[in-house]
């Protein structure tokens, strides 16, 4: 793939992707099994769907070395296998011409694995494509807090003994320790709540959503918790930093432009754990016989808001909020850099149809 370009001041092309004369799509094999059913006179309703879905030939970024001009080639280099099941139901609570209640629940599970990838393990920043693992897994430094005697950040060395355990001795440089597969950025466990009721001419309804089992890594915490390396405004965790010796605390002492913890370890990853109001609306329609005056079939007013309020414990600005730094590979990352969240939206408007 070519692109455009430019040196002084003449407009040219040059090469911005390799080639492979190999690639092809990707191939998915599906099965699904579901049963629907209806109860007690379908005051109950919802179906139960199991599924596995296996998908050959991934194309990823494949890492090159610099000497070739480019930092990767976009190949079709594994096998990946997901698996879950999805329950919904919903409730008839109440069905009548002046007041009608339904509510339907959403619960989902799935399990991601990538089950072959022949060309090997597969890095790209803090993460990690390895066969047996999740896509996209997180590879970190694992963090173990401050040494109480001089404020240094410690890491546990995580090197692989001889029976095949991990050394927990710790370390305060971080490249004496090794990084380990610890997390993912996709959710284990999502939940859905909807409800839809009416009143005479009133009506209302919201979204609730969840999402458990993801991780989140914060990029910019390296710089708004950088312990004085850098001069980004700092989070409020720098108050509890080392000072003394003697200081019991996970933050290292501050030394101004000197890296004291920045290195990309699990302190800056979080749990996305989240349950968010998606959205609410109420209503109000005009008596039919008093709109057919004006020969409007039907007028409704309403007030609906999008992002109202999420329960989280993630301390960033949104446990959804991520930046994409997989370039073309098309997977989501999990982490967040400055990222903006979601827009806390209110709407005031007017239905009219004639």
């Amino acid at each position: 793939l070519y692109g455009l370009t430019s040196y002084d001041r003449r407009i040219g092309v040059s090469p911005i992707q390799l080639g492979d004369p190999d690639l092809k799509w990707e191939r998915t094999k599906q099965y699904d099994f579901g049963v629907d059913y209806g109860l007690f006179n379908n005051f109950l309703t919802g179906e139960v769907d199991y599924y596995k879905k296996t998908t050959n030939d991934l194309l990823f970024n494949q890492p090159l070395p610099g000497t070739s001009g480019f930092t990767s080639i976009v190949r079709n280099v594994g096998e990946m296998v997901n698996e879950g099941i999805e329950v919904s139901m919903t409730a008839n609570l109440f069905s009548g011409s002046d007041f009608s209640w339904n509510v339907t629940g959403l619960f989902t599970k799935n399990q991601n694995t990538l089950t072959n990838l022949p060309s090997g393990d597969i890095i790209d920043g803090v993460n990690i494509l390895r066969e047996g693992e999740a896509l996209s897994s997180f590879y970190l430094y694992e963090y173990a807090g401050v040494d109480p005697d001089n404020g240094d950040a410690l890491y546990f060395i995580n090197s692989l003994n001889a029976d095949g355990t991990l050394n927990r001795d710790t370390t305060n440089d971080v490249s004496q320790a090794n990084r380990i597969v610890t997390g993912n950025p996709f959710p284990e466990y999502q939940l859905g709540l909807n409800s839809t009721m009416k009143i005479k001419n009133f009506d209302f309804a919201f979204i609730l959503q969840g999402e458990f089992g993801a991780s989140i890594f914060d990029q910019a915490g390296k710089f708004t918790s950088g312990n004085a390396q850098f001069f980004d405004n700092q989070t409020v965790d720098q108050l509890n930093r080392w000072q003394n010796p003697g200081d019991i605390t996970d933050v290292p002492q501050a030394r101004l432009n000197d890296e004291n913890g920045q290195a990309d370890s699990t302190r800056y990853l979080e749990d996305a754990d989240f349950i968010r109001l998606r959205n609410i609306s109420f209503g109000y329609t005009i008596d039919p016989s008093f709109s057919d005056k004006f020969y409007l079939e039907k007028v409704r007013f309403y007030f609906s808001g999008l992002n109202l309020f999420t329960l989280t414990d993630y301390e960033g600005y949104d446990p959804q909020s991520t930046a994409d730094f997989n370039g073309n590979s098309g997977v989501r990352s999990g982490v967040s850099f400055y990222s903006a969240p979601p827009a806390k939206t209110y709407t005031f408007g007017v239905n009219i149809e004639f």
